[in-house]
């Protein structure tokens, strides 16, 4: 093949590579586009059924209220058993009530009239007419049909309904049981479609899901149209560019055949040798060119070994930054940089023995001699020889924390011609700990060996990030301490008025509500003084264990004063707050916590007092003060309880 076909055919592949490339593009782009709008209309139509079941609640509450006043039902609640209540129910089915449901306290379902089970109910806890507390009562005006068809009727999408795995209603044409409740691609009647559901999690009653679904044959047909429209406008262009690049070899031909004979005579001779130079066209411009650069290459040598020098000295005050930064993960980065540009090599990696501390970092190259290479110096780094035997053995010695780590010189290892150099990084991982092996740092490139000074060089930058590594831990270390209580590893009274403080700016700026839970152990006095301090501080550390285990990833547990604790809730009202903290005294009243002295196991309970702003208060003091205040009311209650804040005084 001569020279102008394989430049011809280069052009045509540099043109049809990218060509063939955007168009595979394009076309996942115009998939992912479709999908995602088809998704977002999904997303929009759980938004409006979520909307409109809100509404039907919140439409059932003066039914309920209607309902729960009711005497018969009164009377029937202060009846000995709940099928007494149960048996009234079927008398309270009114338009526009469709469905009333009564739970125990234990939320199991004692009597329901009506379509079963109540959709968008709204609750309350009735009462008898001696103030006897039943449990739930649910009241709801719509049925699941009902509901399916306004959501599909507002949306355009098909909807289906279910609690658990039963289909409770749905504008699509199935019988039998149907298509179980997945989310995603679901074949229904023998019709594909796209849709994703979502559930209600009822403090009573069985968790109702609400699926949006849309036909996959429309997003199909989009996706086809726009692909035919793309495929066309690219094969333009490919046709375009094909002609262009004839053009432009049949230019180049004239230049390249004039730089081959040119460069047949600098073959002759070298950069010592003056080439001849004659007229004053091109290539007697390019001669003279390479006579002016031989003179210079000698001054050129020079100058980049005076750089050399100093790009020595730079990587060394690099390797001191190293040592003064706080980003772990960034040095780490920075370090293996630095080796590689200042080695010359291939490629360079560090590779952390805890994942969970560090991620691995790769520059360079990753083919697969370079990684052999590579992994064979790593492996060695690790491998203890004579010399590195008294070291190790002073390690053992106490030291302290003031005194550096001393790093062993790297490895090195070479196969088929490609050299590698690897360290370990050796540091003192926390206050007090001893020194260990974090990781590895290593380079690798093809061709040359490394020389001395690279590899003292590397030594060096391997040293430094070992030392960055220290400092970045002690400082991590030093910011938790600061913000922890030391007893109990919740937040501390500092860091708790911090974010009390963030949150309530937080909520003011978006509009949302903040709740917060206090807490004190009931008799904690009598507790430190009839089993000791120690067992005090036991029981301490178990009530935060509870708070920890039961607070969602937002919230943020802390040891207010002594036996006081708290959460912040963030997103959450007063009813929510109260759920909580309910779950709470629950959990820490059914906790066993040994004795120290072997004798049984002790129980305790804790008093809660919950607020939430804006209903409780307008600012954190008044916040503060109105959850204390609740708390003490659950004390002087009796203890073992949560008590809800007094609503916050309406302002004028």
């Amino acid at each position: 093949m001569s020279f102008r076909s394989r430049l011809l055919l280069f052009f045509t592949i540099i043109v049809v590579v990218p060509m063939g490339a955007v168009a595979l593009v394009l076309f996942s782009i115009t998939s992912q586009s479709e999908i995602g709008k088809a998704d977002a209309r999904i997303a929009e139509g759980l938004r409006v059924a979520f909307a409109l079941y809100r509404q039907h609640r919140a439409e059932a509450t003066p039914q309920l209220r209607r309902i729960a006043r009711e005497p018969a039902l009164q009377r029937a609640l202060g009846a000995s058993t709940p099928a007494a209540a149960g048996r009234q129910l079927d008398h309270l089915i009114k338009p526009p009530v469709t469905a009333v449901a009564l739970y125990d306290k234990n939320a199991r379902l004692v009597a329901a009239a009506g379509s079963s089970p109540p959709i968008a109910p709204a609750l309350a806890a009735p009462t008898s007419k001696g103030g006897r507390q039943f449990g739930s009562l649910a009241v709801s005006i719509t049925t699941p049909s009902t509901f399916v068809n306004e959501v599909g009727g507002l949306t355009d999408l098909d909807v289906r309904l279910f609690t658990r795995r039963q289909r409770l209603a749905s504008t699509l044409n199935e019988s039998g049981p149907g298509a179980p409740p997945t989310s995603g691609k679901v074949k229904i009647g023998g019709t594909s479609y796209r849709g994703r559901f979502e559930e209600l999690q009822e403090p009573v009653g069985p968790p109702v899901s609400i699926g949006v679904f849309t036909e996959s044959q429309g997003i199909t047909a989009s996706i086809g149209q726009s692909r035919v429209l793309i495929g066309v406008i690219l094969l333009g262009f490919l046709v375009l560019a094909l002609v262009l690049s004839v053009f432009i070899v049949r230019a180049l031909q004239g230049q390249i055949d004039q730089f081959l004979g040119a460069a047949r005579r600098l073959a002759k001779g070298d950069f010592t040798t003056p080439v001849p130079t004659h007229g004053d066209d091109e290539f007697a411009a390019l001669g003279q060119e390479f006579n002016k650069m031989s003179r210079e290459l000698e001054a050129k040598i020079q100058e980049v070994e005076s750089k050399r020098r100093e790009l020595e000295e730079t990587i060394r005050r690099v390797g001191d930054a190293f040592a003064a930064g706080l980003d772990r993960q960034g040095l780490l980065e920075l370090a293996v940089r630095t080796a590689v540009e200042a080695c010359d090599a291939d490629a360079g990696r560090a590779v952390p023995i805890d994942a969970r501390r560090m991620h691995s970092v790769h520059i360079g190259g990753s083919h697969e001699r370079l990684m052999r290479a590579i992994t064979a110096a790593e492996r060695d780094a690790f491998v203890i020889r004579e010399e590195n035997v008294a070291e190790l053995l002073a390690n053992l010695e106490p030291t302290s924390n003031d005194q550096p780590v001393e790093q062993h010189r790297p490895t090195a290892a070479s196969t088929d011609g490609v050299h590698a150099l690897a360290g370990p990084l050796r540091a003192r991982i926390g206050a007090g700990s001893d020194i260990d092996y974090v990781g590895v740092i290593s380079i690798v490139r093809e061709g040359q060996d490394f020389n001395e000074t690279e590899r003292d060089l590397f030594a060096y930058l391997v040293g430094q990030a070992a030392v960055s590594i220290e400092n970045a831990n002690l400082h991590e270390t030093v910011q938790h301490q600061a913000v922890t209580d030391e007893l109990t590893g919740l937040f501390n009274v500092r860091h708790f008025q911090e974010s009390l403080d963030n949150e309530i700016e937080r909520s003011r700026r978006f509009n949302s509500a903040v709740g917060l839970a206090m807490l004190d152990i009931d008799d904690f006095k009598r507790v430190n003084d009839t089993y000791g301090h120690q067992q005090g501080d036991l029981v301490l550390l178990e009530v935060a264990r509870c708070l920890r285990s039961l607070s969602r990833d937002i919230d943020e547990p802390a040891r207010y004063g002594g036996e006081e604790l708290a959460v912040i809730l963030p997103q959450t009202d007063l009813s929510g707050a109260e759920l909580l903290a309910e779950r709470m005294r629950a959990t820490i009243a059914a906790l066993e916590i040994k004795r120290l002295d072997g004798k049984g196991v002790l129980t305790v309970t804790a008093s809660f007092g919950v607020a939430s702003l804006p209903q409780s208060a307008g600012g954190k003091e008044s916040l503060i003060a109105a959850a204390d205040a609740a708390l003490y009311r659950a004390k002087r209650a009796g203890k073992n309880r949560v008590e809800r804040a007094e609503p916050a005084p309406a302002t004028t």
